[in-house]
């Protein structure tokens, strides 16, 4: 699926790829938030989404 390879704090110096990644994030408890980090996480998502648009590695919404 992805060729992507991610290093994250929980993985200690070893790769996961992308598709690894989001296996380990489904299977994890979910985690309550409060409104304000609700608002600060759909914030960085959107800046992420923001510079890869830039970046042209996603295609523009029309």
């Amino acid at each position: 699926m992805s060729e992507h390879v991610l290093k994250h704090p929980a993985s200690r110096g070893r790769q996961v790829s992308l598709d690894q990644r989001i296996a380990e994030l489904r299977n994890r408890k979910p985690v309550d938030l409060n409104h304000g980090e609700g608002l600060m996480l759909q914030g960085i998502a959107a800046a992420s989404l923001r510079e890869q648009r830039l970046a042209g590695q996603i295609a523009p919404e029309d």
